[in-house]
């Protein structure tokens, strides 16, 4: 069962349709297993429904190991540790992809540690070289510069990795996985912590990693008062809040909420850009958004060349009347994205 030298990634399961971080990290960890001429496997923690095996299977994963403890799914991340942990042991992966989700995290660097072997996180690409190993990119010194890891002894090669661009089904989309349920020892579970239930949270404050909708400001917000209308307008869009480097730096947003090279990379369906110039330390993070609105008072701002969709203007001007049509408009609309851009569009 299983296979020496497989690419493997880590999918947190979740109750409803499978989440585009999931899908995207399985779909990198199919890419590299065929320029590394092996198979890409999943390991499921959490819940898994019929629909996760699908999409999973869709996008090349040929096995999928489920592990729940006493047939329910696992949620404390102390089980988790040690059950990826020894599945890795029995069945010798080449590469581990977490993603770069609350969970994922802190599991990876306790596995990584466990297993005596490296961990690159939050790298931004992913590429096998002509000798085999691994290219793992990420930011360095603070976003200032970026850096090519290797791991070219220690196995397997471990890195966390941000959301991927949205990815059409593979070839294998027909195809169903061998899903392989994997029982976690009574030993694993940690003494004294009990999991009651999981609460959905509030899609304002969700990780960035796992939002659809980013409504991102940057120093033409004003404030952190202007803040309040990005809020409201990623409300009604199911969405959450993001910012640049310089409303981070002026105090208006936390740290944790900033995308770019020294932040969070992001890849959502819609990506809101209000009054942030689109400087490359910032673009490197959400340029592979499936579709980005571009608000800006400079109408040369580099940001308009990512675009989709460019209007040139206050913040403050432009978004009151979205967030009236929003509101209007928000029960019968098919999608938040598409209700976002016709609201747009009818300025």
């Amino acid at each position: 069962m299983g296979i020496q030298g497989a690419v493997w990634g880590v999918a947190e399961g979740h109750s409803g349709r499978p989440s585009d971080a999931v899908v995207s990290l399985m779909a990198e960890a199919a890419r590299l297993a065929d320029q590394l001429g092996t198979e890409a496997a999943a390991v499921v923690l959490g819940d898994c429904d019929d629909e996760l095996v699908r999409a999973l299977g869709s996008q090349g994963a040929a096995r999928i190991f489920v592990a729940s403890a006493g047939g329910a799914p696992l949620h404390d991340t102390d089980t988790c540790v040690a059950v990826l942990t020894d599945l890795v042991r029995r069945h010798e992966p080449s590469v581990v992809l977490c993603g770069t989700t609350a969970l994922a995290r802190d599991l990876a660097p306790r596995v990584a540690a466990r297993l005596g072997t490296g961990l690159a996180s939050d790298c931004t690409g992913l590429n096998v070289g002509p000798d085999g190993l691994l290219r793992m990119s990420r930011a360095a010194y603070g976003g200032r510069a970026s850096c090519t890891v290797v791991c070219p002894e220690a196995r397997p090669q471990m890195a966390t990795l941000g959301p991927r661009p949205s990815t059409a089904g593979r070839s294998a989309a027909g195809r169903q996985p061998q899903v392989i349920r994997v029982e976690a020892p009574c030993s694993a579970v940690a003494p004294g912590i009990t999991v009651q239930g999981l609460i959905q949270g509030d899609a304002r404050t969700m990780d960035l990693a796992e939002a659809d909708v980013v409504v991102a400001g940057g120093r033409g917000v004003g404030s952190r008062e202007g803040f309040e209308l990005l809020v409201e307008l990623a409300s009604l869009l199911g969405g959450t809040v993001a910012a640049s480097r310089v409303a981070v730096d002026a105090g208006w947003v936390p740290h944790h909420r900033q995308v770019g090279q020294s932040g969070r990379t992001v890849a959502p369906s819609l990506y809101v850009a209000c009054g942030i110039s689109g400087a490359s330390h910032h673009t490197v993070g959400m340029r592979d958004a499936k579709t980005i609105v571009a608000i800006n008072t400079d109408r040369t701002a580099p940001i308009f060349d990512l675009a989709d969709l460019a209007i040139v203007g206050d913040v403050h001007e432009v978004l009151p009347p979205v967030v009236t049509r929003l509101r209007k408009v928000r029960e019968q609309a098919p999608s938040s994205g598409e209700a976002a851009l016709d609201a747009f569009a009818r300025l």
